[in-house]
């Protein structure tokens, strides 16, 4: 990511992680949600999402795995990135959907529908 072009970095934004339906090999929960503590960061060429130190999103725009990433506003301060979990990973599945409060929400799902599409 170092020789990528920042567009924007959100850090430290409160929120949420919810799993729906979510299965691992270990575990299952058909509804749970959790606080999060979290980061959004688009590049150029990327969107990486975190939530408690946990790396949710990590996928270059024009990848075929960022069809399935969805970056919508819940709220004029909240975004949501929802994604299939057995997208990535075919050991799990189920719906996670990460949301963080900030300010910028309109303009970060902007930028992220405007870079997916070039």
């Amino acid at each position: 990511m170092a020789t990528e072009l920042l567009v924007v970095l959100e850090e430290e934004l409160p929120g949420s992680v919810t799993y729906r339906d979510y299965r691992t090999p270990k575990r299952y929960s058909k509804l749970r949600k959790q606080g999060v503590m979290g980061s959004i960061l688009v590049t150029d060429r990327r969107l990486v999402v975190w939530a408690n130190h946990v790396k949710h999103v990590d996928v270059p725009h024009h990848d075929p795995l960022r069809a399935g990433v969805k970056v919508t506003v819940d709220q004029p301060d909240q975004i949501c990135v929802s994604y299939d979990a057995g997208a990535a990973d075919p050991s799990t599945s189920g719906q996670v959907e990460v949301r963080l409060r900030t300010g910028r929400a309109s303009t970060i799902a902007w930028l992220c529908r405007d870079l997916a599409a070039r």
